[in-house]
């Protein structure tokens, strides 16, 4: 450790690591090969996800946001596109055979730094301020048609089927009456087939984001009018999606040895 006066206290500052690093090699462990059991050759049937459509959609967004101190300047906004919601919905209508609609929901995940001035100017032209950041999630939703590559596979429940049966042992209130002929009420008979479809997904394959920052009511001084402050902003926002639509379906393949 440093051992200065007063007047040598800059100077071991200077001189004083403000971090160590430690180093140390590594050995490097041997490794064997391994060959996988696989199955024999011919023909297989495999469940695998099919891609049954693929789309480019351009959604424009509009969002304006109040940060919580007053801002002199932005100095980097980090975006992730998120998506909380994907439905497809199958269009049976003749003059749209092979399409789909598509349901889509999510946000644009921002994380914007910018400067702040923590103390006064006044009279003078330097400003000083700290680095905060603001961590906001912009919301988009939209619907559009897909038209299929490969139609997704749907079997539609059948409808319920009633079996009946016939009794000639009913008798009515006059003993002398023949006996009632027709269904038999104390039996019933129900039939019912439930399928149950793999549910289309939709994964997200790129997105592309441009955008445009208005500063709202933005203020500076006489002293220094480079300077703007503002605490509001308006975003225009075009967002550039590809998304990939998949159905778990099942594949007829030839293992080959």
């Amino acid at each position: 450790m440093c051992k200065c006066n007063d007047s040598q206290t800059a100077a071991c500052s200077i001189n004083d690591p403000c971090a160590t690093v430690t180093t140390q090699a590594e050995s490097i462990t041997e490794q064997i090969d391994v060959e996988p059991c696989v199955i024999k050759a011919g023909p297989v049937v495999v469940k695998i996800p099919v891609v049954i459509a693929e789309t480019n959609i351009t959604i424009p967004v509009e969002a304006t946001i109040t940060l919580d101190q007053r801002v002199m300047e932005i100095k980097r906004i980090k975006k992730n596109v998120f998506l909380t919601q994907s439905r497809l919905i199958p269009f049976s209508h003749d003059s749209h055979n092979c399409t789909g609609i598509l349901f889509i929901a999510g946000f644009i995940r921002k994380n914007i730094e910018y400067a702040t001035q923590t103390c006064p100017s006044g009279t003078n032209v330097n400003v000083c301020g700290d680095i905060r950041h603001c961590t906001v999630q912009v919301p988009f939703n939209f619907t559009t048609r897909v038209t299929f590559l490969r139609e997704p596979i749907f079997t539609e429940n059948t409808a319920q089927s009633e079996l009946e049966f016939f009794t000639d042992k009913l008798e009515g209130c006059d003993a002398c009456a023949d006996p009632v002929l027709g269904r038999n009420p104390c039996d019933q008979n129900f039939s019912f087939t439930e399928f149950f479809n793999e549910k289309p997904f939709v994964e997200l394959v790129r997105a592309d984001i441009t955008e445009i920052d208005i500063h709202t009511n933005p203020t500076s001084s006489c002293q220094t009018p480079t300077e703007q402050r503002f605490t509001q902003l308006t975003e225009k926002i075009v967002v550039n999606l590809t998304l990939k639509v998949l159905q778990n379906q099942q594949v007829r393949i030839i293992a080959v040895c």
